[in-house]
């Protein structure tokens, strides 16, 4: 990240590395970056409900790494633990996990999605997928082959991140 930050700063240096001309300006970054700000936003908005995004995403993170205890989704999450704590007390007020002893340190808990956890999420992923598929439904063939052929690329700017 260090690397590129100069780069930015001098639009003639990234034109130089692009043969097509593409995300060759500071401007077209910033374009990139709020055009996948907006449609995550969207995503999220049309599928939400009424739990945060914080607990949303601690629901996801529950899903991805099963039981946790709260400084391991406070890491993962990355947030102190008495804010990790809140958002997973609120989460089990709604229903959506459960709380209990660990079997081996019973002075440790765990934090566990539940079967309505586990539909609430199913529930967010099939709305965001839904409003992402109508307004993939407005795009051409030539507009959804691009948007596919750019995946891997969107992909591997991500690899590596949590």
């Amino acid at each position: 990240m260090l690397q590129i930050m100069p780069l930015l700063d001098d639009p003639t240096t990234l034109a130089a590395g692009s043969s097509s001309g593409a995300l060759s300006s500071t401007d077209e970054i910033n374009r990139l970056r709020l055009v996948l700000l907006r449609t995550a936003r969207n995503i999220r908005t049309h599928s939400l409900g009424d739990v945060t995004q914080s607990q949303a995403a601690v629901l996801a993170t529950l899903w991805r790494h099963g039981e946790s205890t709260i400084g391991q989704i406070a890491e993962h999450e990355h947030v102190q633990p008495p804010s990790a704590s809140r958002i997973v007390s609120r989460l089990e007020q709604l229903g959506l996990v459960v709380r209990r002893t660990d079997g081996g340190d019973r002075r440790r808990a765990v934090i566990a999605l539940n079967a309505a956890g586990e539909e609430y999420l199913t529930e967010v992923r099939r709305a965001g997928t839904s409003w992402l598929g109508e307004r993939l439904a407005d795009l051409d063939e030539d507009e959804l082959d691009r948007l596919g052929a750019a995946l891997p690329v969107l992909e591997r700017l991500l690899a590596g991140e949590p």
